[in-house]
């Protein structure tokens, strides 16, 4: 047995040290500045106005619908969200015309990357970067790279750029002498706070102008549900009545289609995007069981410099939570420490973190350890936590021999403390595995109870 357990913690070692980079810096995002972005079917006593929050509602309908109903930042958290926001008004929306930047604007500039090269998702990303070029990388290489990645003005097609620009303001897709009133397309605007300020929001006591109309989601039929669900994104069409400072008018833009993360800081998303253009990690990010295409396009003949960046979702691990026959929400299943485990399962819990540190709605995790040689797809089994709450797995596989990690998605904590016992059912709801955890080991905050 303390064999079995040396290897079953050697497995969880490597599976948390491989933890997707995009994963680590979404974590360090959420414990400084960024905000957990919720349902809004999700419970008041999630929304916390000491850590923020965003309220998502992706099955809002009609022209005046709020996907982003609330949002709360606390004065702690606010100060690289008003310094981005000062760079908003820099850029002219014709791409044929380069911005001019000028000396006041590149002080605001600098003002930005300087107040967010000491944040804790960009000194992850530093760490990624050193490891995976294999070279040091100093604050000042990092803002170096932030300067020419997501700064630098350049071309790409005829039209003038920069990443900020396109991911974080949004520009006007084509040039030309439409009349304010005609729609053209909108081109990039990846950041969910421009989108909240945009759609009339609110900073302190100060409501903006609204000037965005809604369309409606836009995810693919097949991921159409699972993408409604999670509110960390959002896919929707929408226009924009943007202010053109150019020419002092508005202009009106469409976006057919367009997506972005809710919840990040401007910071968490530049040090995404550095990750994802500078190092090895590749364009598949898995942030809270749910797995996105970051896709990224290069200004022509810079190939570290973004000229578009965006989250596409592909699929979530876990397709809905619910509460088991005869539970109802908040009420404790009859279930103990002593509950006789079912081990005869070749996909076994091999860990669980059932007290995460700080808050600990989503932060819970459940590690399946696949012992048998071939794949195994998990769609449409379930975990079931101690309370009788039940979340499916999506279209899942893990192959032979391998282990994953998955967290639980939800507004409130399912494990309780005080112990209790995890079960594994087959899509057939037939018990694959279970295990038991006691208090004692339930009260240790932060660790992983290997089973």
């Amino acid at each position: 047995m303390r064999r079995e357990k040396q290897v079953i913690n050697s497995v969880e070692s490597k599976l948390i040290t491989a933890v997707s980079i995009y994963q680590e810096i979404w974590d360090a995002d959420q414990q400084q500045n960024g905000i957990p972005a919720i349902r809004q079917s999700d419970l008041q006593s999630a929304r916390d106005s000491t850590t923020g929050f965003a309220i998502v509602d992706e099955t809002a309908s009609g022209t005046d619908a709020r996907v982003i109903s609330e949002v709360v930042i606390p004065d702690d958290k606010r100060a690289t969200y008003d310094l981005c926001a000062r760079l908003f008004d820099n850029y002219t929306l014709d791409p044929g015309i380069r911005d001019d930047i000028t000396s006041e604007k590149s002080i605001e500039e600098r003002e930005f990357i300087r107040a967010i090269i000491p944040t804790k998702p960009l000194q992850l990303a530093k760490e990624f970067i050193a490891r995976d070029l294999d070279q040091e990388f100093t604050d000042i290489d990092l803002a170096l790279a932030i300067e020419k990645t997501w700064f630098l003005q350049g071309k790409s097609g005829g039209k003038f750029a920069s990443g900020f620009e396109h991911v974080f303001v949004g520009e006007q897709k084509s040039k030309g002498d439409q009349p304010d009133d005609v729609a053209v397309e909108l081109g990039g605007y990846h950041f969910w706070y421009k989108y909240y300020l945009d759609d009339g929001g609110r900073i302190g006591d100060l409501e903006l102008d609204d000037r965005i109309t809604y369309g409606e989601t836009e995810y693919s039929p097949s991921t159409s549900a699972q993408g409604r669900m999670i509110p960390e994104v959002i896919t929707i069409s929408f226009r924009w009545t943007a202010p053109d400072t150019l020419n002092r008018s508005n202009q009106l833009l469409k976006k057919p289609i367009g997506g972005f993360w809710v919840g990040c800081s401007p910071e968490g998303l530049i040090a995404l995007g550095l990750v994802r253009v500078l190092t090895s990690a590749g364009s598949q990010a898995i942030i809270n069981s749910s797995t996105y295409d970051l896709v990224f396009h290069a200004l022509t003949n810079n190939a570290s410099s973004i000229r578009t960046l965006y989250p596409e979702f592909k699929r979530t691990d876990f397709i809905n939570i619910e509460p088991s026959d005869g539970d109802r929400q908040g009420e404790e299943s009859d279930t103990s420490p002593e509950t006789e485990p079912v081990t005869s399962g070749f996909v076994k819990i091999a860990s669980a973190v059932v007290n995460p540190l700080g808050d600990e709605a989503g932060k819970e995790t459940v590690t399946l350890l696949n012992t048998a040689p071939d794949a195994v797809n998990l769609d449409n089994w379930q975990i079931v936590a101690p309370n009788g709450w039940k979340v499916t797995f999506a279209d899942v596989t893990i192959p032979g021999g391998d282990s994953r990690r998955f967290r639980m998605i939800s507004s409130e904590p399912q494990f309780r403390n005080k112990g209790g016992t995890i079960t594994l059912l087959e899509a057939d709801a037939t018990v694959h595995y279970r295990v038991s955890y006691s208090e004692e080991q339930g009260s240790r905050q932060g660790m992983s109870i290997v089973f």
